[in-house]
Formats: C-alpha cells, structure tokens, sequence
C-alpha cells in the first residue's frame, strides 16, 4: 500500500474520496499523495495513465467530487497542516516542501482550506512552536 499523508493524521476525514471504485484514479490518487513536492498538470496526470483530459477529470470528479486540482491542493494542505502542527518549519520551509514556490499563493490556498493564515494554524494546533514566539 502506498504512503498516504491523510493516513497520519488524527481524525482526519478528508479519506472519503477514496471510497470509490475507480481502480486508475485510486492510482492517480495515490500518486498525487506521493509526489507532494511536484507540481503536477492534469495533462500530466491524464497521459501518465492513458486517458483523455477530458475523461480524465469526469472520472475524478465522479470518483471522489473534487477536480483533480482541488484534490491536489488539499493533499498538499493536509500535508502542510502537518508540518505547521509538529515542526518548527517556517512558512516558505513547508510552502516548498509541499510544492508551491508562491508564497500568497500558498497562503490564499491554506486560507481557503483552513480558514486561518499559515501563522494562525501553527499557533493555535502547535503548543511547542507558539511558546517559542
């Protein structure tokens, strides 16, 4: 079984896509999960499992009721909710790890995902990271 970063965190829900039977986006899935760092295109995504763009993303969308961009986007925030909550990484540490090179891009998607800045979250879910401010 692949690595998977929602498969750390306590009490996270976010697994529900999953429950579908969809064998190749459960593999576009899991190779999303897997490569966090990159950023990867649909168009990518679409040829590296033989499908059509198009067919592509109804069948993502059907599979787990996000587009493939939002599904991404919220593995790499899951991913940066993690860091914030048990590292001491600053901002642009997590923002790379986790693919984006764009700080308020970074920032809007964690927002809209989390409803508070990148800061806000580490000092509300991070005791050990907040004493130290």
């Amino acid at each position: 079984m692949a690595f998977s970063v929602f498969g750390e965190l306590p009490g996270y829900t976010y697994a529900q896509p999953k429950m579908h039977n969809d064998e190749l986006i459960k593999q576009a899935q899991a190779f999303i999960e897997n490569n966090l760092h990159e950023k990867v295109s649909v168009e990518q995504l679409s040829s590296r499992f033989s499908v059509g763009r198009r067919n592509f993303d109804r069948r993502f969308i059907k599979a787990t009721g996000n587009t493939p961009l939002a599904y991404a986007q919220r593995v790499k925030m899951e991913a940066a909710k993690k860091a914030f909550e048990t590292t001491r990484k600053t901002v642009n540490e997590v923002m790379y790890e986790v693919g984006y090179s764009d700080v308020k891009a970074f920032r809007e998607v964690f927002r809209k995902i989390t409803g508070m800045s990148p800061l806000d979250y580490r000092g509300k879910y991070n005791k050990e990271a907040a004493s130290l401010l």
